[in-house]
């Protein structure tokens, strides 16, 4: 490691007067160092997130890796099925916990530790910066004399929609529709309330979110800054929810978290924190000398969903007008042509949306537009998977 830090400061140095050529390390093998993600969350679900990842020039490469993963208890109970999802909802908060993790044929532990109990969540919030470009999230909580050291981990959820809302669809011929397969290539209209129009997202917010009030005179946080997005991000261009779940850590994990935070953060300085400087509390049974990145906490966590609607934002939207597409009029002897280049059907042409007597969509011709215009899991990073608890009656 010492090593690397030696190339690294050569390096920068030629880099100064130099042309830049690609830098390789051996840095913990070819395979990468062990990242771990996650903590145990007694009375909630764990989940745990295994990758492999070398950190050069400021760059993160990543591998998600296979692996077993248990939680075990002081009394000899074992958690999950190896799955990186664990139930750990009726876990006894009395006893203390660590986790178990194979992979690569090694066996890697976090210590031993007790659980400790969440502080309730006051409330959520959030605020938008002066020039109205930035969206803040934040959190007010207060606690214990006890416990002065708080994590949070965040699960977005968010609907969004395509930039324009079709009315019909084309069907390729020998594909079904209606439950029978097309006898040939045609076009079908959204019933029922279907459509391409509606999609959802979720995802866990990346940065690292701790706090504490050790330096306060009294356990409280008001409206604490959790993170930040781009008012023009997809995730708050329509309805937006964020599950907030809140630990109580020990004071050990917070100076890892935020020296983490910060080397992050201070990519490539001179005085950021080496790799072996925030080694945490997971570790390869066989071999200690590993270089392991993670740091897993036991904890009882409060947790609350909050809902924002953008209209109530009033951040400036991207509009259809926007998009610099213009629907193209098809012809039905080339459907199957724009079809296959990335088009698919937008509405009845203008001409004649207004004619009597068509019995049927194959006696139309149609607009198109670029599938992605029309179609939600094209344009954005989502699905039609609606969550069960979503508060509007869109399908």
């Amino acid at each position: 490691m010492r090593k690397l830090h030696i190339l690294t400061l050569i390096l920068a140095a030629l880099l100064t007067g130099a042309c830049v050529y690609d830098f390789t390390t051996d840095l913990a093998g070819d395979e990468g160092i062990l990242v771990v993600e996650g903590d145990i969350l007694i009375g909630d679900l764990t989940t745990i997130r295994l990758s492999r990842s070398i950190k050069l020039s400021g760059s993160d490469q990543v591998d998600r890796v296979p692996g077993a993963c248990y939680v075990e208890a002081s009394d000899g109970t074992r958690y999950g099925n190896g799955s990186s999802v664990i139930d750990t909802r009726n876990a006894d908060p009395l006893l203390e916990y660590r986790l178990l993790i194979e992979t690569g044929g090694r066996r890697y532990v976090s210590e031993w530790a007790p659980v400790l109990p969440a502080t309730p969540i006051d409330s959520l919030s959030y605020s938008i910066s002066a020039d109205r470009t930035t969206m803040t999230v934040e959190v007010s909580t207060h606690g214990s004399a006890e416990n002065r050291y708080y994590r949070w981990i965040a699960e977005e959820t968010w609907e969004y929609h395509a930039p324009f809302q079709a009315s019909h669809y084309f069907v390729q011929s020998g594909r079904m529709l209606n439950g029978e397969r097309a006898a040939r290539d045609t076009v079908a209209q959204y019933e029922n309330g279907e459509n391409a129009y509606f999609c959802w997202s979720s995802a866990l917010v990346k940065d690292v979110m701790v706090a504490s009030t050790d330096q306060l005179s009294e356990n409280r946080l008001v409206r604490q800054p959790l993170y930040r997005m781009n008012c023009y991000e997809e995730r708050i261009s329509y309805y937006y929810s964020v599950l907030l779940k809140q630990e109580c850590i020990s004071e050990t994990a917070y100076r890892y978290w935020t020296m983490l935070d910060r080397n992050s953060t201070d990519v490539g300085g001179l005085f950021s924190p080496e790799p072996y400087e925030m080694r945490g509390n997971v570790f390869n049974e066989d071999d200690p000398s590993e270089m392991v990145l993670g740091y897993i906490s036991v904890s009882s966590p409060a947790s609350t969903r909050y809902f924002i609607q953008s209209s109530k934002m009033m951040f400036p939207k991207t509009h259809r007008s926007d998009y610099d597409f213009e629907p193209v009029y098809v012809q039905k002897k080339e459907w199957r042509n724009y079809y296959r280049s990335g088009y698919d059907v937008y509405m009845i042409h203008t001409d004649e949306a207004a004619g009597s007597g068509i019995e049927s969509a194959d006696d139309y011709e149609f607009d198109w537009l670029p599938a992605r215009c029309v179609k939600c899991w094209l344009s954005g990073s989502g699905s039609k998977a609606k969550p069960d608890w979503w508060p509007n009656n869109h399908k």
